[in-house]
């Protein structure tokens, strides 16, 4: 039978008990050099969860009259803020119980799960982690494809979508090689400064645009759209599946706290403005994809490129934690080699 796990000190067991000098100690122990600091960590956080979903925000809108969305929006930054705290405290806690877990660890998510509720969460979290994150990989390779395609094929040369996914999938590749997080930092920092430029040409296009639109008109909010809203904004805020594969790379994890309330609050200033500047200038002239409403010229290929890039420097963002995973599985060493490159 496996050994029994002692339950005899209750401070060391407790992770929110004000004063324990054992937990002070602990928190020394997990202390790791070389890894994510507080603003990285924040930087990963924003960069990987604004993507694609931010450009059906100003669309969102209108089925909610405007003023109920950005409610919303503020409700799910919220609510992702929240969540994510709880996950960052749900890992202290494990790495307070148990000692295994508090050096490098490629699997935090399913060890959460696994810990909670037995080996059936550790299954069920690895099945719905590489679905959800292989999946959204496919759909950047897709949207990367037809970005690249649209952009060459203005130039005059032409290739299928299919061909364009071939080409995009093997580029790509080179990208998963490496290892964790703290491995390729300056990719997080690419794929939140190409959002934010991107959604900053968005809005002064909109805005501009408007201003030459004579009568606005704002739908009436009716029970379809808020539901329809209510997906739209909360695939905006996807992405907590990351969230403790990039907390177990920090050289402080009880910090994490203050790294996903900064990343949310990044989110909001970049949602809020996004929904509600595109929405008020164009009216129910706004498009599911926002860049479709902008007019033609340098600022749309512009949006269109830093999209693309954003695309490219998120793709390895979140298909590092079940890559880690299936690398634990397989016993491939956690360092640079020829194992990780032919899986």
């Amino acid at each position: 039978m496996a050994p029994q796990t002692s339950f005899n000190n209750l401070k060391v067991l407790e992770p929110l008990v004000p004063g324990s000098s054992e937990k002070g100690q602990i928190t020394q122990e997990v202390v790791k050099h070389g890894g994510l600091g507080i603003l990285t960590a924040a930087i990963f956080l924003a960069g990987e969860m604004a993507g694609s979903g931010v450009l059906a925000l100003p669309a969102a809108m209108i089925g909610t009259g405007g003023w109920l969305g950005l409610a919303l929006i503020f409700l799910f930054t919220a609510n992702a803020g929240f969540s994510g705290t709880r996950l960052g405290l749900c890992w202290i806690m494990l790495e307070e119980r148990y000692e295994e877990f508090r050096g490098e660890v490629r699997d935090p998510y399913p060890a959460i799960a696994e810990k909670a509720v037995g080996r059936w969460g550790r299954i069920a979290s690895v099945v719905a982690i590489s679905l959800t994150l292989y999946g959204g990989g496919c759909v950047f390779i897709v949207l990367i494809a037809q970005l690249l395609g649209s952009l060459i094929g203005s130039a005059g040369f032409q290739l299928s979508l299919c061909v364009w996914m071939v080409i995009v999938a093997i580029c790509l590749t080179p990208l998963t090689w490496m290892g964790t997080p703290k491995d390729f930092w300056p990719i997080a920092v690419g794929a939140l400064i190409t959002t934010c430029l991107a959604c900053l040409l968005v809005i002064i296009t909109c805005v501009l645009d408007g201003t030459q639109i004579e009568e606005k008109v704002f739908p009436t909010p009716t029970y379809d759209g808020t539901f329809k809203a209510f997906g739209s904004i909360m695939f905006a805020f996807a992405g907590a599946s990351t969230f403790p594969t990039i907390q177990a790379d920090m050289k402080d994890r009880s910090k994490f706290n203050i790294s996903a309330i900064m990343a949310m609050g990044v989110l909001f200033f970049i949602y809020f403005p996004m929904a509600a500047a595109c929405y008020f200038s164009l009216g129910d002239q706004v498009t599911d994809n926002i860049v479709l409403a902008m007019s033609d010229g340098w600022q749309r290929i512009t949006v269109e490129i830093m999209l693309l890039l954003h695309l490219i420097t998120a793709y390895p963002i979140i298909t590092n934690p079940p890559a880690q995973f299936f690398e634990q599985m397989l016993n491939i060493p956690s360092d640079f080699n020829w194992q990780r490159c032919a899986f």
